[in-house]
């Protein structure tokens, strides 16, 4: 199965910036796209690197809390600790929401033909006439879906 680093970058970053931009409307905070997308953009840099190194250091949960903390910061730009911690809670909440959401939709939708493979879920699904079939893929990485 073939990985390519360009899809990982571009979901990662995609669902980095839906999560941060939700927070940011939550938080009714000032939408600054740049700043949100360079916070995404390390997020899914992280992402890549935890896929093409084998080092066990990419899935210590200390250096994910660490990119977490860095990346509300940069999105966020909190003026004190309060404001800080309260975006930071808020990321993780939004982030396990979307994950749920994902979770719950593979169980209702029951797919047929269920591969797990690299982090990655991947089913097929029959349109009208069983000679079509849609692929859909699901990749977890390392604090969302």
């Amino acid at each position: 199965m073939a990985i390519y680093l360009d899809i990982i970058f571009f979901e990662n970053l995609l669902m980095n910036f839906i999560i941060l931009y939700a927070c940011e409307i939550i938080l009714k905070l000032q939408l600054k796209i740049i700043k949100t997308l360079l916070s995404s953009a390390l997020g899914s840099i992280y992402a890549i690197i935890w896929y093409i190194t084998a080092l066990d250091i990419f899935s210590n949960i200390f250096l994910k809390l660490i990119l977490s903390f860095v990346m509300v910061y940069i999105a966020f730009e909190p003026q004190n600790i309060k404001k800080f911690f309260k975006g930071l809670i808020l990321f993780y909440l939004t982030s396990f929401t979307f994950g749920g959401v994902a979770i719950a939709l593979l169980y209702f939708i029951n797919p047929q033909k269920i591969i797990i493979q690299n982090r990655c879920i991947s089913w097929e699904i029959p349109f009208k006439n069983n000679s079509l079939w849609r692929i859909f893929r699901i990749c977890f990485n390392n604090y969302s879906i």
